[in-house]
């Protein structure tokens, strides 16, 4: 479909929603930003797994890219909380393969700066990570051995957080929390065009809906019949 039929199945589908969950919607969706992605690689754990999808949905991350080179993605629902169903997930996990190559040859073809998270590389502070630098495709490694080497050698940048203690290193759920509440709330705060686009915000809309409206199937053949009866 194109834009204005999209829009006009939109306004059809609405009324089968209450006013307050659309404002909801409406909301969310003006702070919603692909400017900053979240690439997981080799996330062992579904507990952490499922606490940074929690994360990127509270902090309005769109898009997260899943690279598992061993198991497929395993989400913890308790954790979680549902806010898998609002995010883009693009999963990497053909089995037998490395699939952190192909994940980073998506990325920086669509203009991200590969920005591994690590307390052991030479690193960059948190605080003065530029967010004006260009969209950002932040990753997380696994949790006892970190960013693969392949990932350390086509990175463009390393980010890592403070520490003051004899700990070197956060959990990564807890890491990708203070990440992302810090970078997006500087995002906001700038004049970068960090919002997703009329189109992008109309696709979810339509996507939004189709997951929240019983029997939407039925709702959408009765659109679709009136407009065609209307048109002949």
């Amino acid at each position: 479909m194109d834009l204005n039929e999209n829009a006009a199945l939109i306004g059809f589908l609405r009324q089968f929603k209450l006013d307050n969950r659309l404002h909801a919607f409406d909301q969310v969706l003006a702070a919603r930003t692909r400017y900053l992605t979240v690439v997981l690689e080799n996330i062992d754990h579904s507990h952490n797994q499922s606490a940074v999808l929690r994360s990127c949905e509270c902090f309005g991350i769109q898009d997260v890219y899943v690279i598992d080179d061993h198991k497929p993605l395993n989400l913890h629902k308790n954790v979680a909380m549902g806010s898998y169903k609002w995010l883009t997930l693009k999963r990497y996990n053909r089995m037998g393969l490395q699939n952190t190559p192909v994940a980073i040859a998506d990325l920086k073809a669509k203009g991200y700066r590969i920005v591994a998270t690590t307390p052991h590389e030479p690193s960059t502070p948190l605080e003065q990570f530029d967010i004006e630098g260009g969209p950002a495709a932040l990753v997380f490694g696994a949790e006892q051995t970190g960013v693969s080497t392949y990932l350390k050698n086509h990175a463009d940048a390393f980010l890592t957080i403070p520490t003051v203690g004899f700990t070197q290193s956060l959990n990564i759920s807890v890491s990708a929390a203070i990440i992302l509440q810090h970078l997006t709330g500087r995002l906001r705060q700038s004049n970068l065009l960090w919002s997703l686009n009329a189109s992008e915000q109309q696709e979810l809309m339509l996507e939004w809906l189709r997951k929240t409206i019983p029997k939407v199937e039925l709702l959408e053949q009765r659109f679709h019949l009136n407009n065609n009866t209307s048109l002949e």
